[in-house]
């Protein structure tokens, strides 16, 4: 299996730089999809979701194709809301299955090709893997090709008027690099935010008020700070269910000061959007997002902003 290559932190004086096309940053959930006589849909858990995406049919030209890209939901506005896809994840019902089919339509935006009736493409510069993309995909209803332009500022501006995550830079001669973050893919985001290790809860004025956060740095989970907004009441009780099972006898984070903390085991992420991080890196005025079950809680390190 090929790990999803990742991209580093980048910022609007990217708009200027040659060399890079920029593509809408989708807010969905990563997907390679593996395609020969069937086709598997892998999350970055390594996790076969493809029965969740039934309305998902992925055709090419070619016998066999490794493709990259994200699983979105759109509105009626066509744009990516998460939300919507959260109503389409951890759902392993077959009947609920097929109504949110129905109902939430799910599409697989491509944006790169990894091999090709089993050649690796990774070390081909990425201008010369889109135009192999573009030769090879058949686009359908739930089926997409991600635009691209080289004009970043105007694509910031329609992002920003649509309420969108961001913008991704890319690297017209950059290679394919697994698992990691370089500058040949660079996200320019409209705000911070850092994916997160829930290692505690509190119950203080609700039944779930706070969650303690974390990331690892090495190998050791670092503390990042407590986050209590965010999340409706439909989230908190669903959240604290997941939580209730996995508690945990002992402390999680060594250097967390605070008191009255529920630990629980470092097995679900979440994304927090903050101001800033501070001198001993921990989150200001951070604010709860959104779950993300399709992280590893390995994936959520303090050197991802």
């Amino acid at each position: 299996m090929i790990k999803p290559m990742l991209a580093k932190v980048g910022d609007t004086k990217l708009f200027k730089e040659k060399n890079l096309v920029f593509e809408p940053k989708l807010d969905g959930t990563r997907a390679v999809c593996y395609i020969n006589s069937n086709q598997k849909l892998i999350n970055r858990r390594n996790l076969n979701i493809t029965y969740r995406y039934p309305e998902i049919k992925v055709k090419i030209k070619e016998k066999s194709a490794v493709l990259d890209g994200e699983i979105i939901v759109y509105d009626k506005k066509k744009i990516p809301i998460f939300n919507l896809l959260q109503r389409r994840e951890q759902v392993k019902d077959k009947t609920l299955i097929k109504k949110r089919s129905k109902e939430l339509p799910a599409t697989f935006v491509v944006f790169d090709i990894l091999e090709l009736n089993e050649k690796y493409l990774i070390k081909l510069p990425f201008i010369e893997r889109r135009k192999i993309l573009e030769k090879t995909l058949i686009e359908n209803k739930n089926v997409e090709l991600i635009s691209q332009t080289t004009k970043g500022e105007k694509l910031w501006k329609k992002i920003k008027e649509k309420n969108m995550e961001g913008v991704m830079a890319k690297d017209i001669n950059g290679i394919y690099h697994p698992n990691k973050r370089t500058r040949d893919w660079q996200k320019i985001k409209f705000t911070k935010s850092m994916d997160c290790v829930i290692v505690c809860y509190t119950q203080e004025k609700r039944e779930l008020s706070t969650l303690g956060l974390a990331v690892y740095n090495k190998n050791n989970l670092h503390w990042v700070g407590k986050v209590g907004t965010g999340f409706s009441e439909a989230e908190q009780t669903e959240i604290l269910k997941r939580l209730e099972k996995i508690k945990s006898e002992t402390p999680i984070v060594e250097d967390s000061k605070i008191k009255n903390l529920i630990w629980v085991k470092p097995k679900l992420c979440c994304e927090a959007k903050y101001l800033e991080l501070t001198n001993d890196k921990i989150m200001r005025a951070p604010v709860f997002l959104r779950m993300r079950y399709d992280k590893n809680p390995k994936d959520c390190k303090l050197n991802q902003e």
